[in-house]
Formats: C-alpha cells, structure tokens, sequence
C-alpha cells in the first residue's frame, strides 16, 4: 500500500510530464494540456479535501505552510481557469517547481503531514487518494481562446 505523500509526489512527476508534452512542440498540444488541466485540479483538490484537513485534525491546526499553499494553490486555479497560451503555461511552470519544492523534501509539507498521521493514516489516506474520482472541469472563464 502507498501512503498518500508517496502518491501525491508520483502525481507531482506525471503533472510536469503532461505539461511538458503540452509545451514541447512549436503549438501547444492541446489534448497533453487538457489532461494536465483535469489532473492538477483532481490533484489539488485531494490535497485540499483530503490531506490537509486530515493534518489539521492531528495537528489541531493548520499547517504552518498553509497561507503559502493556499495562496499558490489560488494562483494556479486562475491560470487553469483562462485558455492556456505558451506564456501562462511557462507561468504554471514555473509555479509548480517552486509549490511542489513547498510540499515535497525532508522541510515540506508533506513530510510535516507524515509525521502527523502515522503510517496507518497515511496509507488509509493513499487509497482514498487514488479511489477520488475525476473533479468537475469547468468551461475557461475567458470565453474564446487568445
């Protein structure tokens, strides 16, 4: 069984690949960014319905990377929000490598998660992870492409 953080990295490595084939050609691949769109909003919402109400529980408050998280998180759900262009990609890019280094690491969230819940927790939380169904996409806010 995998604890949840083990599985919320993996996830971080398949959203920089998905988003990496998006921008890798001379055009946006469209269907490499609608994937990733879809999966980094399933992705932050297990954080957010799942991880970190479960370490605020153990903690009997939130995470002192919370304010950080949150506001990184809110950052991302506005560029994901509005048609993807090459620059709002690089943008999530560059987001990502600096929210992901926050979560993941010896210092990070996840591993502050860890200690809270215990390797039973931790595993439970995994498997409920990887059963979230897929998170509803929302039509982009800005209502026809740049």
């Amino acid at each position: 069984m995998e604890r949840i953080t083990d599985y919320l990295v993996a996830d971080h490595g398949r959203l920089r690949a998905l988003l990496g084939q998006a921008m890798g050609g001379s055009e946006l691949a469209l269907d490499a960014y609608e994937a990733f769109r879809a999966g980094l909003l399933r992705h932050l919402a297990i954080e957010e319905k799942l991880l970190f109400p479960a370490a605020k529980a153990a903690r009997g408050a939130p995470l002192s990377q919370m304010p950080v998280i949150r506001a990184a998180h809110a950052e991302i759900a506005a560029l994901l929000a509005i048609h993807p262009t090459p620059e709002r990609c690089a943008r999530l890019q560059a987001l990502l490598e600096a929210h992901d280094a926050v979560e993941e690491g010896g210092g990070g969230a996840y591993a502050d998660c860890e200690q809270l819940l215990g390797p039973d927790e931790s595993v439970a939380l995994g498997g409920r992870a990887r059963a979230f169904g897929a998170v509803r996409v929302a039509k982009y806010r800005d209502l026809a492409p740049p």
